[in-house]
């Protein structure tokens, strides 16, 4: 009995992937200079601050540039490495920040720090040809480690299941394709979590993959669309919508006071890459003092913005970069969910968002 007992808990500790330290971060450098290494510590920073609240833009809010700043200051610790063929080796630079310090500079300019975070357990199937099967992660290398990297970026506390014989006997590719969410929370009992990311992944051209995703917790969930990408890039964006609706439900960047702000909605969001590209926007416009995720809805993002001076000058802000243009408010009772691969939305009933202010769609 212990011997089942010991194997069992090994089994689960093989698949279970920690947040890794929030704190550490590496990049690579030019060289070993005081220069180059203090520009490459505010960038580490900048990574640190977005595990930390869960905001990967977070960087690029007025609050926190003047603690990017202190960067060196907060190095607990810092080492180089180098890697790559011999005569022409990348050089690497590591590095740790003071938790308490960074923390609490975090907390007196009023940014989320993200302490107790859910694990997240991820079921996948596909469907391919007409058939539908649960995806073993074991068997596809590449996306598993695209998932467990993605993750411990982002600091979400992984869970992969075992898929072995009692998991493939609990949970059928029909159940994940049906949304049945009291069989697939049934099924997730025997691993701890606190919830779950359950992936319909259908086969596109150009070996590329279309998922649909659901985000399940005790007693509710969210769904969200992801376009056709290779596995480990859909897996990838998975992780990251999940970590931002995660994020925005415990950890929400402070808003307005009294509820003053202009809620603004961004759709065309479909990737870290274009969500990153467009908190930094909001972080370099004039008018904008304060930026807040509220919501997220498959590729729409709903921001509060604190703004100086009226609505006109964010409008004038928002259009005069030409990276964003302007969308019709949606009709009532529907959302707008973009047509996989095709770029062309359908209009389907669903929970409506909350109401937002202005409308825009980010550009690619």
């Amino acid at each position: 009995m212990v011997v089942c007992l010991v194997l069992a808990l090994s089994a689960f500790a093989v698949v279970a992937e920690d947040a890794g330290d929030l704190f550490a971060a590496e990049t690579q450098v030019a060289d070993e200079g005081s220069d180059t290494r203090n520009t490459a510590l505010s960038q580490l920073l900048a990574t640190v601050l977005g595990r930390v609240s869960g905001n990967t833009g977070i960087a690029g809010q007025p609050a926190a540039k003047d603690l990017l700043a202190s960067a060196p200051s907060l190095v607990q610790e810092y080492r180089y490495r180098s890697d790559g063929p011999e005569g022409k080796p990348a050089r690497y630079l590591w590095a740790r920040f003071d938790q308490p310090a960074v923390e609490g500079m975090m907390r007196e300019r009023n940014l989320p720090v993200w302490v107790q975070r859910p694990r997240v357990l991820l079921w996948i199937a596909t469907e391919r040809a007409g058939k539908r099967v649960m995806l073993n992660l074991e068997h596809e290398p590449q996306a598993r480690t695209a998932a467990v990297e993605r993750a411990r970026e982002r600091g979400m506390p992984l869970q992969l299941p075992l898929m072995d014989l009692e998991d493939q006997t609990k949970l059928t590719p029909a159940d994940l394709w049906s949304d049945y969410q009291s069989g697939i929370r049934l099924a997730s009992e025997r691993y701890p979590h606190q919830m779950i990311l359950a992936g319909r992944l259908s086969a596109q051209r150009g070996n590329k993959w279309s998922g649909v995703w659901s985000l399940i917790g005790r007693d509710d969930s969210q769904t969200f669309q992801g376009p056709a990408q290779k596995l480990e890039e859909a897996l990838a964006f998975a992780v990251d919508q999940a970590q931002n609706l995660l994020a925005a439900r415990f950890a929400p960047m402070p808003g307005v006071s009294g509820g003053s702000g202009t809620l603004v909605r961004f759709a065309g969001v479909y990737d870290l890459a274009a969500y990153g590209r467009l908190v930094a926007l909001l972080g370099e416009l004039e008018p904008i003092s304060r930026v807040a995720l509220r919501h997220v809805d498959q590729d729409s993002f709903l921001f509060e913005l604190q703004v100086r001076g009226g609505r006109q000058d964010l409008e004038r802000a928002l259009e005069a970069g030409g990276q964003v243009i302007v969308e019709p408010a949606p009709l009532p009772g529907v959302s707008y969910v973009p047509q996989t691969g095709s770029g062309t939305p359908d209009i389907a009933p669903s929970a409506v968002e909350p109401e937002a202010d202005l409308y825009y769609r980010l550009l690619n």
